[in-house]
């Protein structure tokens, strides 16, 4: 069974201060997304329910939300990670050589 050398100049990066998984990050587009879609729909049937100078407005949020969504949908969260933090083990004991 091998083994890992490890040195003593060599520094462990903390992996708390790692950026969130790629699976939340499309999660959170998708939810994003949908939402807009959601505000789309609306939009549509308020338009067909109000009065005329209302109607202008929803059919434009209608006709523009799409756009909107997928720019926001593609837009990647990107969260700011500061510089890794070092984690420096703690000195291990030495045996004595025996002679």
């Amino acid at each position: 069974m091998s083994r890992r050398r490890e040195r003593a100049d060599e520094t462990v990066i903390s992996v708390t201060s790692a950026q969130p998984g790629r699976s939340e990050d499309l999660d959170s587009r998708i939810v994003r997304y949908a939402v807009m879609m959601t505000v789309r729909i609306v939009c549509f049937i308020l338009a067909v329910l109000t009065p005329s100078p209302w109607r202008w407005m929803f059919v434009a949020g209608a006709v523009l939300l799409p756009s909107v969504a997928v720019v926001l949908a593609n837009a990647r969260r990107t969260a700011k990670v500061e510089g890794a933090t070092a984690v420096m083990p703690s000195p291990r004991r030495e045996l004595d050589a025996e002679k």
